[in-house]
């Protein structure tokens, strides 16, 4: 049957968890690691207490079982007073050196945690700095972004003014060509109409030749019919003929008079239609 725990072996060894968590709060060198450790230690005293909350239980359990069965345990007498101071003296030793081994496997575990402690302020030191770095390479960034982001808005900028340039100017060249093809019209239908005109004028000139001659072949025919008259004024019938020519030259001639009256109109007609052009 297990024994129970001594009362002095336990105050011993919360006593070596004080001194040792006194030691470690005494060699911390920050709050946050004395922290740490101070928790670590509080937690092996919790696990201590459990461990010796499960003892009792177990010790109580057995004690039933076995008065359940008749059986009464042998309780070791109290100790005398009178006891053998030697006895004494080596219980205290062997409790001493325990203590002393429980304190130094204390202090290891301290130096553990401590050396532990300063990985871990090492890792946190680095990690601040790599945060720092990291930091800084994020601000560079967002700067490098947002000067990048300026200049691209800067070229959509100018991409839409030249976009918009360059609407006003097809829609220029356009009317441009508009007016160009208009004005290729204009000149086409100009040049057919001074075209007709310069053939109405050639055809002026020539019912103006052909009435100059007609003049001209009148007054012959008028000169001669006129001494005719004189050599022959007792046959007026012999002037019968002159007179017949006569009469289809003045018709001649007025034929082409109207053609000519024509023909102006015509002339005058094509030139109001080129100067409305």
């Amino acid at each position: 049957m297990p024994k129970p725990l001594p009362a002095v072996l336990f105050a011993l060894l919360l006593l070596a968890t004080g001194v040792g968590l006194y030691f470690f709060t005494s060699s911390s060198r920050s709050g946050e690691r004395a922290a740490g450790l101070e928790s670590a230690l509080r937690k092996q005293q919790a696990e201590m207490a459990d461990l010796r909350a499960t003892l009792e239980g177990q010790n109580a359990a057995l004690r039933q079982q076995l008065a359940e069965r008749g059986i009464v345990p042998v309780v070791p007498p109290p100790a005398s007073h009178k006891a053998d101071p030697d006895a004494r003296r080596v219980e205290m030793v062997r409790e001493i050196a325990q203590l002393q081994a429980r304190l130094a496997a204390a202090h290891a575990s301290i130096t553990e945690l401590q050396n532990r402690t300063q990985e871990l302020e090492a890792v946190s030191a680095n990690l601040t700095a790599e945060n720092k770095r990291l930091a800084a390479s994020e601000s560079s960034v967002r700067e490098d972004l947002d000067g990048s982001r300026r200049v691209v808005q800067a070229m959509e900028a100018e991409l839409r003014a030249k976009s918009d340039r360059l609407s006003q100017m097809e829609v220029t060249l356009r009317k441009a060509r508009e007016e160009q093809t208009a004005s290729a019209q204009k000149g086409s239908a100009a040049a057919t109409l001074a075209t007709e005109l310069l053939e109405i004028n050639r055809r002026r000139e020539n019912t103006v030749t052909a009435l100059q001659r007609r003049y001209r072949e009148l007054t012959d025919q008028l000169r001669a019919l006129a001494m005719r008259l004189d050599r022959e004024r007792d046959n007026p019938v012999a002037a019968v003929p002159d007179i017949s020519r006569i009469q289809t030259a003045v018709q001649s001639a007025e034929d082409d008079l109207r053609q000519l009256a024509n023909l102006n109109v015509q002339a005058q007609r094509v030139t109001q239609k080129l100067n409305q052009k």
